[in-house]
């Protein structure tokens, strides 16, 4: 047997304002939700990929450490990370700089409303820029 997908679910706040972000900045569709008269969980997807979120209770969520999601990063890979970058800066989204490292990436990344990392990367034969 195979595995064929892996899809994350992440806890969230505010999960209107998660699906918010992702559908009006990141141009993700809602693929599914469930919860009345509130969302409590969703399936958001954009071409292929797929991220779930759920809203825990929120006595549950400010129980956990600020910087555990400093150690969780969502990779993502377009097709065209320059024009992805260009496109998100220019529409006032908190996006790094476009860089290039040393491990052969151009990528930038930038923090969704709950302090998720999300980076965005594709190869790149180009020299790196020093600033990863």
């Amino acid at each position: 047997m195979k595995l064929t997908t892996l899809i994350p679910m992440l806890s969230v706040s505010d999960l209107k304002r998660t699906m918010a972000f992702y559908g009006e900045q990141l141009g993700f569709d809602i693929l599914n939700s469930f919860g009345e008269p509130e969302p409590k969980w969703c399936l958001l997807g954009r071409d292929s990929v797929r991220i779930m979120f759920n809203q825990p209770p929120r006595d549950e969520l400010d129980a956990l450490p600020k910087r555990a999601k400093d150690f969780q990063i969502f990779y993502f890979y377009p097709d065209d990370v320059a024009s992805l970058h260009a496109a998100w800066k220019s529409a006032g989204l908190p996006v790094s700089e476009l860089r290039v490292t040393d491990y052969g990436m151009k990528e930038f990344e930038l923090r969704d409303p709950d302090d998720y990392w999300l980076w965005f990367g594709q190869d790149s034969s180009d020299a790196p820029t020093g600033h990863a």
